[in-house]
């Protein structure tokens, strides 16, 4: 998230971060092909280093790859590039600003915790989805594990059209804000996820209803751990950002995981407890949409003058003290 914010401005990270976000949408899949694959052919032990093995490839490649900004390969910033304001900051000896201001400012930002309360409450529906779908197919069809998971993998399949649609429509008909189409996903997906208990028992009936779960929940569900944590927690608050974010999304992603489980300990045996679950699930979307509907047209201060917002922070805390 860091690097992107500093080779890409605010107007044009929609896409961008739409088309980062796919590695998630898709790379657990990927990861769990390649590691049963590996394990069916060769044991069960190279389901550990096959996976090890791509990842110190990708160790080496960032390495001598990556780079930390635009300057650091002869570019100009992207400010100059696009003729923005310039940001505030001495580039020429190579060592960004205190990084400690740019965290304090980070945490001192409302918009970041109201970012992370509203991914608390979407994070629980992406992994109750994930790790429960199988079982919840196959309670209600019969099916077998293998046509479960398939049907259940639609969830999957969906995240990378979406997460690419829904960063290109905030950028594009939105103008680079980002609450506009997460509100909309989630109100989506609150409604589907309510009435989602009186679909038909059919396969091409669930298929369809866990793809557009999918489809509508990874769209807020990229803007708010990515991409907007980038735009208001600034280039040099990126990482901070990010990281209060993603760290209370993760703990509503134990509560969807671990759900079910919970549940099924204070009910009697046979009770159908999916209906109350997905209600649940729906509501708890509509408070992350009530959260951010105040939102609909906010934009980070770095998109009014091409400045980093962290920065306009740090800095009004120096000139009052």
């Amino acid at each position: 998230a860091k690097n992107i914010g500093q080779f890409y401005s605010h107007r044009e990270r929609g896409v961008v971060m739409g088309f980062w976000s796919t590695n998630y949408a898709i790379g657990g899949f990927v990861a769990s092909a390649l590691a049963g694959l590996a394990a069916e052919r060769w044991g069960w032990s190279y389901a550990f280093w096959v996976p090890a093995g791509v990842l110190a490839v990708i160790w080496i490649l960032f390495i001598f790859m990556q780079r930390n900004r635009p300057q650091d390969v002869g570019l100009p910033s992207i400010e100059e590039h696009q003729g923005l304001e310039p940001q505030k900051e001495s580039e020429s000896d190579g060592h960004a600003p205190s990084s400690g201001s740019a965290v304090a400012a980070v945490i001192r930002t409302p918009m970041i915790w109201l970012l992370a309360a509203t991914y608390f409450f979407i994070k629980p529906t992406r992994y109750l989805v994930l790790f429960w779908s199988p079982v919840y197919l196959n309670q209600r069809l019969g099916s077998g594990a293998a046509e479960s998971g398939i049907l259940g993998s639609m969830f999957d399949l969906a995240g990378p059209l979406a997460v690419l649609f829904g960063g290109f429509m905030s950028d594009k008909v939105f103008q680079s804000r980002r609450m506009p189409m997460s509100v909309i996903g989630l109100v989506g997906v609150a409604i589907l996820l309510a009435c989602f208990p009186w679909l038909p028992d059919t396969r091409l009936a669930l298929g369809l209803g866990f793809f557009g779960i999918g489809f509508l929940l990874y769209i807020p569900d990229s803007l708010v751990s990515a991409t907007a944590p980038l735009d208001f927690g600034g280039k040099e608050g990126a990482s901070t950002a990010a990281g209060i974010v993603n760290g209370c999304g993760s703990i509503g992603a134990i509560i969807g995981g671990t759900l079910p489980g919970l549940v099924t300990n204070f009910v009697d045996e046979g009770t159908d407890i999916w209906r109350g679950i997905f209600l649940g699930l729906s509501a708890s979307l509509a408070v992350a949409a009530l959260l951010l509907l105040p939102q609909w047209n906010r934009l980070p201060d770095s998109n009014k003058n091409g400045t980093d917002p962290t920065k306009s922070t740090a800095n009004a805390s120096e000139s009052s003290n």
